[in-house]
């Protein structure tokens, strides 16, 4: 007896059993069930979600002859000859090689003819996208005005190319990815009906690595099994599909947070030999940042948070990066940037009362910022003489004479400065000469003296 691939073996037979998709199986199944059910619709979405095998129980349950609540029997003849792809009122069409008019304007004569053995002829037209745009033109009164007999399931992955003349005469169903749990919950399934024994781990490696198809999650898992003989291990599976796992995805973020480099490097060199890819390795990353932050672990938040924000910058860099791996060891190093700010954090726990210390300074009184315009003072016995700084000085501290007074407790004689010409004389001390003079010797400049005018 040949082998039946699990993809294959397991498609779903029933509304029930599509993965992923209950609100879309479940407005179907009550559609068919009330009579309900639109003349042409449009099932959109990524590939390997179930938009094909939806159709073909779509397609089952309108010719049903013991439909059970909206749902194929599946042992009737009409369901049984459906299941092998043999009923002649259900025509598949893949308009990736079927996209010509010619080949609509054939489809558009023969809607007219009654079903052969069914109750409904049901046209499944896959990669609907790819028809030209004569081909759509020419099923714009067809879908409009379909005979009472006739349903259209038109399945594309590419919505944005099919013509708003078209998408405005369809119901529309917009396929979902499949969620990892769910993905991980079918596959263990299957395994199960398989008496295969696997890792729960190894299996979300192959969700991961699906990105939300489960037809490819399905194929790989058949690899997998393969592959181990009859088991599915997490370290098998991981080296098959270029994934760590979460214990190497933990590693890598603890060399990445305590900054060693020589090991951190070395990891990813490694990774690079063993031909992982690196925007699935940022992607694992990222999700494993996520689930630590969720459902805690040794890391802080703060931590996490950090490592979430440097990582995805990092990941969109490497998108478009040369060395996507080297983009990838510099991304993880900066998570050790946190460190520095961890270590305050834990001299702050440790009850360590951190205080400005301030540079002493003596009391003042409110007329010490007089002793400013002072130049030079002299005790006379009983009075004092007060030399100003200058003119200004002077006259500021003829206004202030007692206030003056009150802050040297004697009268004051105030001394007229003397009126310099206009220049003024500088005294530059030796260290300063030699800094100048080297500076001098650098730069290969010398001074010039400027004198103002008038001066010989």
């Amino acid at each position: 007896m040949s082998y039946t691939a699990i993809p294959r073996k397991y498609r779903p037979q029933k509304f029930s059993e599509v993965t992923g998709q209950e609100f879309i199986t479940e407005t179907l199944k009550n559609a068919i069930k009330n009579n309900r059910f639109a003349h042409a619709y449009i099932f959109a979405g990524p590939r390997g979600v179930g938009k094909t095998t939806t159709a073909r129980i779509v397609a089952k349950a309108l010719n049903c002859e013991n439909l059970e609540d909206g749902e194929p029997c599946n042992r009737c003849s009409q369901c049984v000859e459906i299941n092998r792809g043999s009923h002649p009122d259900v025509i598949e069409i893949d308009a990736a090689s079927n996209r010509g008019v010619d080949q609509i304007r054939e489809l558009r004569e023969s809607v007219h003819y009654a079903p052969t053995k069914g109750r409904k002829k049901v046209y499944i037209i896959d990669e609907f996208h790819m028809l030209t745009k004569e081909a759509f033109n020419a099923l714009l009164k067809t879908l409009e005005e379909p005979p009472e007999h006739v349903a259209f399931i038109l399945a594309t992955t590419e919505l944005d190319k099919i013509p708003e003349t078209i998408l405005s005469r369809c119901q529309k169903f917009i396929f979902r990815k499949i969620p990892e749990e769910t993905m991980v919950k079918t596959l263990s399934h299957i395994c199960r009906q398989e008496n295969v024994d696997y890792e729960e781990e190894a299996l979300r490696l192959i969700s991961v690595y699906s990105e939300g198809c489960m037809r490819d999650a399905e194929s790989l898992l058949d690899q997998a099994i393969a592959l181990g003989e009859g088991k599915v291990e997490t370290k098998t599976v991981s080296e098959f599909l270029g994934l760590l796992t979460g214990k190497e995805l933990l590693e890598l973020l603890n060399l990445g947070f305590e900054g060693k480099k020589g090991e951190l490097r070395e990891r990813i060199k490694r990774l690079e030999r063993e031909g992982y890819n690196p925007n699935f390795v940022f992607k694992q990353l990222i999700e494993t940042v996520e689930r630590e932050f969720v459902r805690g672990s040794d890391f802080s938040d703060e931590e996490l948070i950090s490592a979430y924000q440097i990582l995805s910058n990092g990941y969109r860099e490497a998108l478009n990066h040369p060395y996507p791996f080297t983009a990838l060891f510099f991304t993880l190093f900066k998570l050790s940037y946190f460190s520095e700010v961890k270590k305050l954090s834990e001299v702050l726990e440790s009850g360590l009362d951190l205080k400005v210390i301030s540079k002493k300074t003596e009391k003042k009184t409110e007329n010490e910022p007089l002793k400013a315009f002072v130049e030079k003072v002299e005790e006379k016995g009983d009075f004092v003489e007060v030399l100003p700084k200058g003119e200004t000085a002077y006259n500021t501290l003829v206004r202030k004479l007692d206030k003056l007074e009150k802050l040297y407790g004697k009268p004051v004689k105030l001394l007229k400065p003397k009126i310099s010409n206009g220049t003024k004389q500088f005294k530059i001390s030796d260290e300063t000469n030699r800094k100048l003079d080297k500076t001098l010797e650098i730069l290969g400049a010398k001074i010039i003296e400027i004198r103002p005018k008038g001066e010989g």
